[in-house]
């Protein structure tokens, strides 16, 4: 059975009143009548509301839960009081073929999508990772080196976002795939000179350790002795023989 790929990533980078979140809506519509699984991630100021003011799990919460959720048929909300990193609101995602951020300026080894109102704001905003820039109003001769598009060419854009988006990189810069940091295995990839799946932390099967919520990474070795004696010891545990996926959680004395 073939082994399902990691989702990958592009982000929609824009100042406020941009019409950044009217481009992500048309492009998640075009990417899922393509038979894609597309979820979205907004990154929000500190003040922005998540829960409604009043509502039960806002309630909860005001009363001292540190996290609450509300199940309906079909779907779910969670809301948790702590900061989450962008690895860990992926997975909390699940399994899906794209992820569409909004916002997430500051991260550098993404591939992103500017949407500016004038050239100006394209200077502003550029860091390298470019794959297409959006605008209401022309941009001939700006030289920017990838496509500029209007808010029309949703059909252009989805398959730059096809061609271009890549899984999320860890952010370690540790080295091991060749290059000095994520962000130049991020442009090698984008320019067609390397493979994504050259990071170690990406490669099928890994192991992914996090202690007091940081991701620590592990080099190919260290993977290897963990995923061999955890299957070894969840096999011998009945009904779990040809587990697929394990998870534990150990919690520190005190």
């Amino acid at each position: 059975m073939s082994k399902a790929m990691p989702t990958r990533i592009v982000a929609v980078v824009g100042f406020k009143g941009a019409g950044k979140t009217r481009l992500i809506e048309n492009l998640v519509g075009y990417l899922s009548s393509r038979g894609y699984r597309v979820g979205t991630l907004k990154h929000s100021t500190p003040h922005h509301p998540l829960d409604t003011p009043g509502k039960d799990t806002w309630r909860h919460r005001e009363a001292g839960a540190e996290a609450s959720a509300v199940i309906a048929d079909g779907r779910a909300a969670i809301f948790i009081d702590r900061p989450l990193s962008l690895a860990e609101a992926l997975d909390a995602l699940g399994p899906l073929d794209f992820v569409i951020l909004e916002g997430f300026k500051s991260v550098g080894y993404i591939p992103r999508i500017l949407v500016v109102r004038t050239p100006s704001e394209v200077e502003k905003l550029s860091n390298g990772l470019e794959v297409a820039i959006v605008s209401q109003i022309p941009l001939e001769g700006l030289d920017v080196g990838v496509s500029t598009l209007g808010f029309s060419d949703v059909e252009r854009l989805a398959s730059i976002v096809e061609e271009k988006a890549i899984p999320l990189l860890p952010g370690f810069d540790c080295g091991r795939c060749g290059y000095e940091s994520c962000r130049e295995l991020a442009l090698a990839t984008m320019r067609g000179e390397a493979d994504p799946y050259r990071c170690v932390h990406l490669q099928a099967g890994d192991v992914a350790l996090r202690v007091d919520g940081r991701r620590v990474p592990l080099n190919p070795y260290v993977r290897s002795v963990f995923k061999g004696v955890l299957r070894a010891l969840v096999a011998t545990l009945k009904g779990c023989e040809t587990a697929r996926r394990i998870e534990i959680r150990v919690e520190g004395d005190g």
